[in-house]
């Protein structure tokens, strides 16, 4: 990659004025990733301005709540609606706003009041849910539409209003990751309101007090009072997690203003701080030397060779990785220092996953979560994965961006997951997982998952050239090539399904530890090897955490015709 992206290759003509000055190796840097670009060029001022948010927090919270409310920080369910610690969040999550969006803070305010002014109207309803989303859907389409809407052609009188609309003009671009957290709260809200049908107020607020584990925090509502518009636009603007995520409920965000995470602390912030700076140093020394977003953007393939072509294409892939990992671990960092917990959003290594079902559950995996608890199981979870599956990608393309090319992207995703169910119901059997030559057939399955879910997410998230990229790497010049790939895929395999089995030993010696081995025993009554690693290999037809979606499903605190809307 190094010698195919050289300045003495004919093909740097072609391509070198979308590189940059670099200042590693004596080399140019490829910055013709426009989000890459922005985030890297506005890294400074991010910094500095979530450095002063943190501390300004952390004095606020020592000079003003510590005094004023200290029998709220003794006796954190005494106070009930607006939280003390998210005094500070509110006011400066508004001037954070203003800062990027400048006049156009008003549609932002106007849309999300909306959403709260229904929520807290319908709430509880049977058809709430319906409501919630088209709302929502129509707030999308029409951002979209009028691309972030000018006051101008609103009223001409207004036009002076456009001259102010702050750093970040396009408000509208990063508002999908805001729409999530509105449909958040009102299903939040809405499932708080059904679970007094079931359940006594006073039941439902035992709930709130001390929640033991995240999934707590996630399932359990608040108070109702905890429902309050100050709360939910400290929880909108959130100033670490604004514009890119990760994503958090909103019943996990005000938990954790009630309190605290004790999984946060300071050295495990600063380690990850400096995970955080290992990633964008390796992102700098890829992209000065190897030039695959700006090879790709070129899309001229015919002088390359399938060999490059296809390690073009993988590059293509790692870069928007490891890209969209450095984004939302600095987000997350932040979050982490002001003591927010959030999830991972790239749990494992893009080139360490064979299972589609796991690929999806471990990117963008706050994204997952969501999409599990608001989309995947109120249209039923497991038992209409069959047409769920499509109406949950179909969302996610028109989320990511109104066009064709994501669509066929999403269509392409929900038809791998049904050989892949298939295989699982088929193959997952204990008569085939007992075989010597399981791990076999599972490679040979995984090998061609890992083919498929390449081209999907090439045609997807790829340039205009992957066409020609992709005709090339499957013609009869590329059947050898494709062919001692496909055998290293299945040797690539085997080095996986050992890294899944040492998972399972540490976390079966972690059930053993906290639980003893007789109950250890029995919650690891999956067997030998092969039955766990039948699960593993292979995966249910579902484009989420499924196990995290039972474990929902079985909740004692909300009913299942509460999540689904259904009375």
């Amino acid at each position: 990659m190094y010698g195919a992206s050289s300045p003495k290759r004919p093909e740097y003509d072609g391509y070198k004025h979308e590189l940059s000055q670099g200042w590693m190796l004596g080399r140019m840097v490829d910055l013709s990733d426009g989000q890459w670009d922005t985030f890297r060029s506005h890294l400074p001022a991010f910094a500095g301005s979530m450095l002063l948010y943190v501390a300004m927090n952390r004095l606020f919270r020592v000079a003003v709540v510590q005094r004023v409310s200290s029998d709220f920080l003794r006796m954190p369910t005494l106070k009930r609606g607006v939280l003390p610690t998210l005094w500070f969040p509110f006011l400066f999550a508004t001037a954070f706003a203003v800062g990027l969006s400048g006049t156009s803070t008003v549609f932002i305010l106007a849309i999300a009041f909306g959403n709260y002014l229904i929520a807290k109207q319908l709430g509880g309803r049977r058809w709430a849910p319906a409501a919630f989303w088209a709302y929502n859907m129509a707030v999308l389409f029409a951002n979209e539409y009028y691309k972030g809407y000018v006051f101008g052609h609103m009223l001409e009188s207004l036009a002076w209003l456009d001259k102010w609309r702050g750093v970040l003009r396009r408000w509208d671009v990063t508002f999908n990751i805001t729409m999530l957290r509105m449909v958040s709260f009102a299903m939040d809200y809405h499932w708080r309101i059904r679970q007094e049908n079931e359940l006594s107020v006073q039941q439902i607020d035992a709930l709130v007090a001390n929640p033991k584990t995240d999934k707590d925090r996630v399932e359990h509502s608040c108070f109702a009072q905890d429902y309050c518009f100050t709360n939910y636009w400290a929880y909108l603007l959130y100033p670490p997690l604004y514009l890119t995520g990760p994503i958090i409920t909103f019943n996990s965000f005000v938990s954790q203003m009630r309190y605290p995470s004790p999984s946060i602390s300071t050295k495990t912030t600063i380690v990850y701080g400096i995970r955080l700076l290992v990633s964008t140093l390796l992102m700098e020394l890829i992209l000065h030397t190897v030039y695959c977003v700006a090879i790709s953007k070129w899309g001229q393939w015919e002088t390359f060779s399938v060999y490059e072509i296809s390690l073009f294409g993988y590059m293509r892939l790692s870069f928007i990785w490891l890209k969209l990992l450095i984004i939302w671990r600095f987000a997350r960092f932040w979050a982490m220092a002001d003591g927010v917990e959030t999830v991972e959003n790239m749990r494992r290594c893009m080139s360490n996953n064979y299972s589609l079902q796991q690929f999806w559950r471990d990117w963008h995996c706050s994204y997952n979560k969501w999409l599990v608890r608001y989309v995947y199981i109120p249209l039923g979870g497991r038992k209409t994965s069959s047409w769920n599956t499509f109406v949950v990608f179909t969302f996610v393309a028109l989320w990511h961006d109104l066009t064709l090319r994501l669509l066929q992207w999403a269509w392409i995703i929900a038809l791998l997951f049904l050989p892949e169910g298939l295989a699982t119901w088929y193959f997952g059997k204990p008569r085939w997982s007992r075989k010597p030559y399981f791990r076999l057939l599972c490679s040979l399955g995984g090998a061609l998952n890992i083919i498929g879910m390449m081209i999907a997410n090439l045609v997807g998230f790829g340039d205009e050239g992957v066409d020609k990229m992709l005709s090339k790497i499957f013609s009869r010049e590329g059947f050898a090539f494709l062919a001692i790939t496909y055998f290293l895929f299945n040797v690539h395999l085997q080095v996986m399904f050992e890294l899944r089995e040492h998972e399972y030993r540490k976390e079966y010696a972690a059930h053993e530890a906290a639980a003893g081995p007789t109950a250890s025993a029995q919650q690891w009554e999956m067997g030998d090897m092969g039955d766990r690693q039948s699960a593993q290999v292979s995966s249910p037809s579902a484009p989420a955490d499924l196990e995290h979606a039972r474990s929902v499903s079985s909740s004692p605190t909300l009913t299942k015709r509460q999540r689904a809307g259904g009375g």
